[in-house]
């Protein structure tokens, strides 16, 4: 069974996707990102061929609940796509229109 899983430092909702898929601001000053339309994650191709999971760590820029200028800051293990995945997965997510400001968050990727 694949679970693909954002995970971070707070407890935060569930949204379908997957699996079983949680999101939480990386920070205790942060609030819980709350997605309107949550990141549509997929495990890398190369990770599942290997059967390995990892995780992803991005910072987007947010206005309005629209992220921009995602970047990779970290990812782990490194060379199977779980940093690009993540990026991909921000094209179509929107959080709260409240959402403004930079975040950083994790996504954790389970290959069952």
């Amino acid at each position: 069974m694949l679970l693909i899983a954002l995970i971070s430092t707070l407890a935060a909702q569930d949204v379908a996707s997957h699996g079983a898929t949680s999101v939480a601001a990386a920070s205790a000053d942060e609030a819980p990102i709350t997605w309107v339309r949550s990141p549509g994650l997929e495990m890398p191709a190369k990770a599942l061929q290997a059967n390995v999971s990892g995780s992803a760590t991005l910072r987007c820029d947010f206005a309005a609940g629209a992220p921009t200028g995602c970047v990779i800051i970290a990812e782990a293990p490194a060379g199977y796509g779980f940093g690009m995945q993540a990026l991909r997965a921000m094209r179509t997510a929107r959080a709260e229109a409240s959402t403004n400001g930079r975040r950083t968050f994790s996504f954790a990727f389970e290959n069952r």
